[in-house]
């Protein structure tokens, strides 16, 4: 007995990199013959879970500093040396940050750029312990500069706090800043 493919079940949530799916295989197509029906797995489709399994943080300012400081994830014009409204963005669900990408206004020379989980709120960024560090050795005005933290180091949790922070051996002047996260 055959079953409609719209007589059954549908999953409800996003497949697994393992689950099955039919096709038709268009490529069998010849002259008015149909195409031959086909499996093949979720992850081979190359979709990564639809499209929607990555999402970014835009922030930036005006850094005037060597010292190390909290980028806003958002904009402002001051510099911010706690993690606070202006320099954290709330985490809405379960992920991990692949990177950061920052671009300076003027030439700040070896930069870090460091991920942190901030334990509280209008904490001092000295107060709190990085989740790691990227040094960028050159970081030049109107280039852009890719930092990788994409490890378990740097997994949030829904409700996580997320602070960036820059420090240069330069002053950068204005910042501009993406944070790209992946779902988990």
């Amino acid at each position: 007995m055959s079953t409609k493919l719209t007589d059954l079940t549908a999953l409800g949530t996003t497949p697994a990199a393992g689950d099955l799916l039919t096709l038709v295989d268009v490529d069998d197509f010849t002259g008015g013959a149909e195409g031959t029906s086909k499996k093949v797995t979720y992850a081979n489709l190359g979709i990564g879970g639809g499209g929607d399994d990555h999402f970014v943080f835009n922030g930036g300012g005006y850094v005037s500093t060597t010292n190390e400081s909290a980028v806003t994830m958002g904009m402002s014009t001051t510099d911010g040396l706690y993690f606070n409204y202006l320099t954290t963005a709330l985490i809405p669900f379960a992920c991990r940050v692949v990177s950061v990408i920052t671009q300076s206004q003027s030439n700040a020379g070896s930069t870090d750029i460091r991920v942190y989980k901030p334990t509280g709120y209008s904490t001092s960024v000295a107060s709190e312990t990085a989740l790691g560090t990227v040094n960028q050795a050159a970081h030049n005005g109107g280039t852009v500069y890719t930092s990788t933290f994409d490890s378990a180091t740097y997994d949030f949790a829904a409700g996580d706090r997320l602070g960036v922070t820059i420090e240069g051996a330069s002053n950068p002047n204005g910042l501009s800043l993406t944070v790209l996260l992946k779902k988990k």
